[in-house]
């Protein structure tokens, strides 16, 4: 018994020689895994504490060994009888062996042969400690991966780890998990870790009271009653609207179906007004889907179908609803400043087309958008677009006649267009005829022009001498009798003779002059 107490004694004494002093991080240390920027946060609210961190395995608080292999093998041949009353055993490099004193101590044995000459110790499990958290008893040995935060609780206070290999004795201070950075919200104990993405704000409640964070940065939320409620995307949102009955104008019972295109522009306004973030018993709103806009969207989508309806109320549809507007042109779209007034840029202001139906006419659909607008604005929504897809009459007997009538309609224009295009033709033949007879008459005109004109000439050069021109006479004479045999003169038969040599002694006594 001498010898046990003896042990005892000896083993105590190593519990003190051995116990790891707390050692506080240097502040000149600047190359663990806390220096990125996943830390920043917590690094800023001086939340990380490095006072249970080792550098090395070297520094485990871990019972070193105090025996051999041959030492133990003699002791268990001589003392053989007495193996109860002592225990030996080996640790291999990375693990230890978690062992209790049966008087409410406990301890690490670190790598190598180990012999304990007390029958009261408990030698328990071999645990590896590279990626593993160990808690025996009062101990605890802990590993953070880099990109994770350790959350331990000392008497009810959290404590953050930040990467690397902790170790503490306490029996106050317990590890409770590992959290990964890679979460858009981390909620430990009263802490919540809150990343927001660009393009998104946060609501958050702080002591009842709303704050909003903007998007692209991380946020700690420092106490318990500082709680995250949902996020809010101020991206391009798409709602179909489900059908609706209206009554046009012409009291033409109509059903519609159409989309929404909308964004929230005042974040802070809308969560103000339209987000949950308390129930009716007083508990907080903790969704699943932490991006839920079930209630704003709703607000949205009836707004939008009061508009709508307004509209078709003042739509005659007997009156548009025709093949005429159903074959009319596209209307001309042009791009301008922003509708909805903001930042954007993003709407557009359309030129009105008189032949195309209201419903789907862009421009005269923008007088229900601005109507919607109007309300929704007051809870930080702003429409861009509503779109009819889809209006048909809710009486189908109604649609049936109206079809009917399409049809008589195209029919009565068919023939419009037919009787139209020939009387084009006529005229057009008409006027090609009229423009080639007075091509005709021009033609036949200067032919007799240049004809007359020829004559002239030939008439002039007789006459400058008198033979050629008796002759000339006698020529077109000759032309004119041709194989006539009967005459007639301005005279008696019997004075034929005389006016034949006449004739013929005039024309002698010419040419005897005229050879003079």
């Amino acid at each position: 018994m001498a010898s046990v107490r003896a042990q005892t004694m000896k083993r105590e004494g190593a519990d003190r020689a051995f116990s790891r002093q707390t050692a506080k991080c240097p502040e000149q240390l600047t190359s663990h895994g806390e220096d990125t920027a996943a830390y920043q946060v917590l690094r800023a609210h001086g939340l990380l504490d490095c006072s249970y961190r080792i550098d090395s395995y070297t520094q485990i608080d871990a019972v070193p060994p105090n025996a051999t292999r041959g030492n133990n093998l003699l002791l268990k041949l001589g003392c053989l009888p007495f193996s109860c009353l002592f225990k030996t055993f080996e640790v291999d490099a990375g693990t230890l062996r978690l062992v209790s004193d049966g008087r409410g101590a406990f301890s690490f044995y670190g790598e190598g042969v180990h012999r304990i000459c007390d029958p009261f110790y408990v030698v328990g499990p071999v645990r590896k400690y590279q990626n593993e958290i160990i808690q025996h008893g009062d101990l605890t040995l802990a590993v953070v991966n880099q990109g994770q935060i350790g959350y331990a609780t000392d008497k009810g206070q959290p404590i953050l780890l930040p990467p690397g290999l902790h170790q503490w004795k306490s029996p106050t201070m317990a590890f409770v998990q590992a959290y990964d950075l890679n979460n858009n919200v981390i909620r430990m104990g009263p802490l919540t870790l809150v990343t927001v993405d660009s393009g998104y704000s946060a609501v958050t409640e702080d002591n009842g009271e709303q704050k909003v964070l903007t998007g692209g940065k991380t946020y700690l939320l420092t106490h318990r009653n500082w709680k995250f409620q949902k996020y809010i995307p101020q991206k391009i949102q798409s709602s179909n609207l489900k059908r609706i009955e209206a009554t046009s104008a012409d009291n033409v019972l109509m059903a519609v179906d159409a989309t929404v295109i909308w964004r929230i522009t005042d974040v802070e306004t809308a969560a103000l007004n339209s987000a949950e973030t308390i129930h009716k018993d007083g508990s907080d709103v903790k969704g699943n889907n932490i991006n839920s806009l079930d209630k704003l969207t709703n607000d949205v989508l009836k707004q939008a179908e009061a508009s709508l309806a307004a509209f078709i109320g003042a739509v005659e549809y007997s009156a548009t609803f025709n093949v005429a507007a159903a074959v009319s042109h596209t209307p001309n779209v042009a791009v301008a400043v922003s509708e909805t007034g903001d930042a954007t840029g993003e709407a557009s202001i359309y030129k009105p087309n008189p032949n195309t139906s209201p419903l789907f006419d862009l421009a005269k659909m923008q007088t229900c958008v601005h109507h919607a607008n109007g309300v929704t604005r007051t809870y930080g929504v702003s429409i861009l677009s509503i779109n009819v897809v889809a209006a048909v009459p809710a009486d189908k007997t109604l649609m049936v006649s109206l079809a009917q009538g399409a049809v008589a309609s195209a029919e009565a224009q068919k023939f419009e267009t037919v009787a139209s295009g020939k009387a084009s033709a006529a005229k057009i033949e008409a006027a090609g005829a009229a423009e080639a007879e007075v091509l005709r008459a021009r033609g036949s005109a200067e032919a007799e022009r240049v004809r007359a004109e020829a004559h002239k000439a030939a008439a002039d050069m007789l006459m400058q001498n008198d033979l050629a021109a008796r002759l000339a006479t006698i020529d077109h004479t000759g032309g004119a009798i041709g194989k006539n045999s009967a005459f007639f003169f301005g005279a008696n038969a019997a004075d034929f003779g005389g006016l034949l040599t006449a004739s013929i002694a005039g024309q002698a006594k010419h040419l005897l002059s005229g050879n003079h």
